[in-house]
């Protein structure tokens, strides 16, 4: 579903059509002025690399060893209460009657081939609405919703804002996929033993034949949120509200994720650094100027 929207997303980019405007805006933020240029098409796949580039930078400063050391800490305390924290979570959704099934139903899809495409799936109960809420269709919704007010509005930082969200993305995903591969660890549930078995290095065709054994060890659902939120922080600092709004999402999506079998705890710790990580490299290389 998530490359389902990533497609659409890029299709509205390629649909646009050039339009006279002021070469910079400017939004005042209390004494600073944030000035925008207008976005760049494409800049979502053409800044890839520099964006990587700026996200190895940030890992190795100085500042950014207490929240490494924090990130290993915490997996490495959390890890032996995985299996613990997950059966307390079970029976806490038994308690406040929230199923832990993942449970839809399609509402947009189509055949290709012998190959059922499914556009868009309704989550039925809550648990499921919760963890739609982390897939990377949320952040492409919008992503959308702000390139369409962009365009309409001929607002550059709208139209930058979605462009990042989209950049943030595809980082994001490229690492948590590569991640999964190299830790090789089982969800929960199809767990053979307490905290899933790990599984390194499994080679590429015995991954894609039961993807649930390998996948869960870092959340990409979890840095998919992050990297939104840290992004739409960024770029609208006046908006007090993103971070608390976006922390408390995340934290249920969280809850949701362990309940429903599909991650472990200490899946997250990791997950949450490198969506803040790509979240931050996307903006900073985008040098955002502050007068």
């Amino acid at each position: 579903m998530r490359q389902t929207w990533l497609l659409l997303t890029i299709a509205l980019q390629v649909c646009n059509q050039t339009q006279a405007q002021h070469p910079v805006q400017q939004y005042n933020f209390k004494s600073d002025t944030l000035e925008y240029p207008k976005p760049k098409h494409f800049e979502y796949i053409t800044k890839l690399p520099p964006t990587f580039a700026e996200a190895g930078k940030l890992t190795w400063r100085k500042e950014t060893l207490l929240p490494f050391a924090l990130i290993t800490a915490s997996t490495l305390v959390i890890l032996p209460f995985d299996q613990d924290i997950l059966e307390a979570t079970n029976r806490f959704s038994s308690f406040v009657h929230v199923d832990p099934e993942r449970k839809y139903r399609t509402l947009i899809g189509f055949d290709l081939g012998d190959t059922e495409v499914k556009v868009y799936e309704a989550p039925q109960n809550f648990n499921s609405v919760l963890y739609t809420l982390g897939e990377g269709s949320t952040s492409m919704l919008i992503s959308g919703g702000l390139y369409l007010y962009g365009k309409i509005g001929k607002d550059y930082r709208a139209g930058q804002a979605a462009s990042d969200i989209v950049r943030a993305q595809i980082a994001v995903g490229l690492v948590t996929q590569l991640l999964k591969r190299i830790s090789g660890r089982q969800s929960p549930f199809v767990s053979t033993q307490d905290g899933g078995k790990w599984s390194p290095l499994t080679s590429p065709a015995t991954y894609q034949k039961h993807v649930p054994n390998y996948d869960a060890f870092p959340s990409g659902h979890l840095a998919s949120m992050m990297a939104t939120v840290t992004v739409l922080a960024l770029h609208y600092p006046e908006k007090k509200w993103i971070k608390p709004v976006g922390y408390a999402l995340m934290t249920l999506v969280s809850t949701a994720m362990i309940n429903n079998g599909v991650h472990w705890a200490t899946d997250y710790p990791l997950a949450l650094g490198i969506g803040y990580l790509f979240g931050k490299a996307t903006v900073a290389n985008y040098a955002l100027p502050r007068n």
